[in-house]
């Protein structure tokens, strides 16, 4: 893949470094908002161990996680997974779901939070 722009190319794309762009804290998991969008958000979350994200459900939003570093645990509609780096999970609206690094490493997560309808839009 090449990664060179054209003259003048530069502001058509944005390049995220996951791995720059994570940050730990002791205290509590840490958040990043990367992209704010009307029908897209994208945040990065970072996780020290024992660290985790309540559960919760979004009643008008579907959400796709990726985990960048470590593996993270989470329980989906009552059935529970754990998840490798380089895993995606996408979770319909409506779906409870929690976000808990239950291991000894740091583990990071990208998520995308989706208004209804668009993945049906892109998949079509």
């Amino acid at each position: 893949m090449n990664d060179t722009l054209a003259v003048g190319a530069a502001s058509a794309i944005e390049v995220f470094d996951l791995k720059g762009l994570q940050e730990f804290a002791a205290d509590k998991r840490v958040r990043k908002a990367l992209v704010k969008g009307g029908q897209i958000d994208v945040e990065m979350a970072c996780y020290e161990p024992g660290q985790s994200t309540v559960m919760h459900a979004h009643p008008r939003q579907d959400e796709i996680f990726y985990v960048v570093e470590g593996r993270v645990n989470m329980c989906i509609g009552g059935t529970e997974h754990a998840f490798d780096a380089g895993a995606m999970v996408h979770v319909h609206h409506g779906t409870t779901h929690d976000v808990r690094n239950a291991g000894a490493a740091r583990s990071s997560i990208i998520f995308f939070k989706l208004a209804i309808g668009l993945l049906g839009a892109i998949k079509s």
